[in-house]
């Protein structure tokens, strides 16, 4: 998380040392998921012997998916939190693999440069079924989020070929019949779009739409394609968009003081309007990837201080009250992109 944060023109993470998709991203120059270039077609070695971190609180509903770091490689491993512990989902550590995120029927889905070039995956929690969805050759794909009934999934989609940055597609959850819902960016183009989240109704998709490696705001457009409508402004440095269970509000990361290293969660009404800052805290201690809890009640993000020499999740009420820590991390291990799930 240290490098990661230390280089705030590609990423905001509450990783060790990955980069995730949390803040803008040089999308039209190969964007980077979790420090893995998306069109490598080697695996990234992994390390033995990395640990978990430690649970130090407990969740009253749903199950909260984590992807596990590893100083200075990526994420390494999955694993998720219930009313149970901490469990680790056993598979095998072929490369990198980022953005974990819970399908419908309770499987997981996420990316990685396994298989050649970085595309989509799913497993069950038990380790079996691995399965390939995104197969289109010299192409990648990341950052999934499924419409509630599985039918469908949003992506980021990147040509590895012409190196532009296609934009959020939509396609069938098998990744057949893929969709642009924009238009694709010019050649070699800093600007993308990324971390694509469908709406609970199943009708809009949230998206960042970065207009270089520091500037992004959040859009929503229908998920059937059409006019994209912006929510908020591009000095915001907008990452990791969610919706509120009710589909009324979108929860999302921000760097919005100038000249100052901060990162905020922040809400918006789906509708559009001013955003509210969720918590009020000095620049010393940032919050990042921020997620709904099923019933809309609570949030969980990870929180990281310049000097610590760790990360950590914590959970707060939606209003940004009652704070509480769930799971500290290491000088080794890390968490990111929490997903809390039913």
């Amino acid at each position: 998380m240290r490098t990661c944060l230390a280089s705030l023109l590609v990423c905001m993470t509450v990783a060790v040392t990955a980069c995730s998709s949390s803040g803008p991203q040089p999308a039209g120059t190969r964007s980077i998921a979790h420090g893995v270039d998306l069109c490598a077609d080697t695996l990234s070695p992994v390390p033995a012997g990395a640990t978990n971190g430690k649970l130090v609180g407990t969740i009253n509903q749903g199950r909260i998916l984590i992807g596990i770091e590893a100083a200075g490689v990526g994420t390494i491993a999955l694993a998720y939190i219930d009313a149970g512990g901490l469990h680790v989902v056993p598979m095998a550590h072929d490369g990198t693999l980022a953005h974990p995120a819970w399908a419908p029927d309770g499987t997981i889905v996420f990316d990685s440069e396994r298989a050649g070039g970085r595309h989509l995956f799913r497993i069950a929690t038990d380790g079996s079924g691995l399965t390939k969805i995104t197969k289109e050759a010299g192409s990648a794909e990341q950052a999934v989020s499924f419409s509630p009934d599985g039918s469908r999934i949003a992506y980021e989609h990147y040509s590895c070929v012409e190196e532009r940055n296609f934009g959020i597609q939509v396609a069938k959850a098998d990744g057949s019949s893929p969709v642009a819902l924009n238009k694709p960016f010019p050649l070699h183009s800093p600007a993308g779009e990324s971390e694509a989240a469908f709406s609970p109704d199943g009708k809009t998709v949230a998206f960042v739409r970065s207009v270089d490696d520091t500037h992004g705001a959040v859009w929503v457009v229908p998920a059937v394609g059409g006019e994209a409508r912006r929510l908020t402004s591009d000095d915001f440095g907008a990452a990791y968009p969610r919706w509120s269970p009710d589909g009324k509000l979108i929860l999302f990361g921000g760097q919005r003081s100038a000249g100052v290293e901060d990162h905020e969660l922040w809400v918006v009404q789906a509708v559009g309007g001013e955003p509210h800052r969720l918590f009020k805290r000095d620049a010393a201690t940032w919050e990042l990837e921020g997620e709904w809890s099923p019933d809309g009640s609570q949030i969980v993000f990870g929180v990281f201080t310049p000097g610590w020499d760790h990360d950590e999740l914590w959970i707060a009420a939606a209003d940004g009250t009652h704070e509480r820590t769930l799971w500290v991390g290491s000088k080794s291990t890390g968490a990111n992109t929490p997903h809390w799930g039913p």
